[in-house]
């Protein structure tokens, strides 16, 4: 999932706020260079009934804030095979949109109260 907002303020005052955010809610931050306006938080893991979930951001401050998701999924295997094993990670290319929309929700009540504003690409 990929968001953009816009912002009326520095953007190195706004790449500062939103780490800020992002460390708030649990978010350990990976790489922070905000004299090229961005930054990556490591993998965050999530609950989804059995299943586990990792999520990561991408933050790219230009004209525009780039809010972009990567997402791992932790599958049950079946079969024979070690019992300490049950779990294997994949990655996809897309989490359910449900997850995604959860994860960006939260950071979206944030967002709201700093004024940075969701751009919408459809009529």
């Amino acid at each position: 999932m990929v968001r953009h907002y816009s912002y009326k303020i520095d953007k190195k005052i706004a790449l500062k706020k939103i780490r800020k955010i992002l460390e708030n809610q649990g978010y350990f931050i990976n790489e922070y260079a905000p004299e090229d306006g961005f930054l990556f938080t490591d993998y965050k893991i999530f609950s989804w009934g059995k299943n586990e979930y990792q999520f990561s951001l991408i933050v790219h401050v230009t004209d525009k804030i780039t809010l972009s998701g990567m997402g791992k999924l932790d599958v049950p295997k079946s079969g024979m095979g070690d019992p300490n094993d049950i779990f294997e990670t994949q990655s996809l290319e897309k989490l359910p949109y449900r997850l995604q929309k959860s994860v960006f929700g939260e950071i979206e009540k944030n967002f709201d109260r700093l004024e940075f504003k969701k751009i919408n690409h459809w009529p």
